[in-house]
Order: C-alpha cells, then sequence, then structure tokens
C-alpha cells in the first residue's frame, strides 16, 4: 500500500486493470489456494475487500456453490497497486459433490470481475455426500 497517495483519488481496480488467476492445491480432501490479481495497468488502482470467486462448469455456466466471507475487520481494507503488482486473497473450498468444474472461475471485486483460468485442481473431492461452500480472505500485497 502506498501511504503518500490521496485515498480520494485513487481509483478501483477495473475489469480492464487486472490479470487474475485462480491457483489450487490439494489440502487432503479439500483444496487451498489463492487469488492472484496483477495490475496490468499503467496506473495505480485500489483493490478492496475480499474477492466472491465462482467455479463455472464445462459450458461456462456458474455452478451453485457460494462464498462464504467472514466479518473480520482489516483496516485499511483495501490494497493499492502500482502496475506491475499483485495481490492475493486465500481461498478454501472443503468438499463439492455436484457438476464436475471447469479450469475457469469468476471472480467478482468491487468496481470488476474477471472470468479467471484455474491452476491446479479444478474441485475438491466429495466427502460424505456434502458440497460445501468457498471460503475468501482479504486481499494483501505480494511481495
Amino acid at each position: 500500500m502506498s501511504e503518500d497517495l490521496d485515498d480520494d483519488l485513487v481509483p478501483a481496480c477495473g475489469s480492464d486493470d487486472l490479470s487474475v488467476v485462480v491457483h489450487w492445491e490439494h489440502d487432503g480432501s479439500g483444496l487451498r489456494g489463492q487469488v492472484v490479481a496483477e495490475n496490468v495497468s499503467d496506473h495505480v488502482c485500489r483493490l478492496a475487500n475480499k474477492p466472491d470467486v465462482t467455479p463455472l462448469r464445462i459450458n461456462g455456466k456458474p455452478l451453485r456453490v457460494s462464498t462464504i466471507m467472514t466479518m473480520e475487520w482489516r483496516d485499511p481494507g483495501y490494497v493499492d497497486l502500482q502496475p506491475g503488482q499483485s495481490a492475493g486473497a486465500s481461498l478454501t473450498w472443503g468438499s463439492w459433490c455436484g457438476l464436475p468444474a471447469s479450469d475457469q472461475a469468476q471472480v467478482v471485486w468491487p468496481g470488476g470481475s474477471a472470468v479467471a483460468p484455474v491452476a491446479g485442481p479444478t474441485q475438491p473431492e466429495c466427502v460424505d455426500g456434502t458440497s460445501s461452500s468457498l471460503t475468501t480472505d482479504w486481499f494483501y500485497v505480494i511481495e
């Protein structure tokens, strides 16, 4: 985060400002990973809150899996990304027993969205016949 920027002058990162990828790895029968968003614009932009991540089916339609965003407070609740700088947000997904996920996910943040490629496994195992929600965490600057 840049301390010398006037908070009112930093625009939200839009869809064209970021290149977004979802990375997953196995964690037992579930998955853990992160959303990585790189500022590919020529200006600083603000990435706020936690991302909403929805895995997509092979036909491109969303899977019926919800994203849980816990209510812990972070101050500030954003990161300011310089051109070429990246931010990450941690993800977990415990179980999926529905239609197969593709190698793409819809990622939404205040100010924009992207259909992001998925690196690694595309869905967790089905555990006890019950699907679980995804959880996401706050964006942080990747050093």
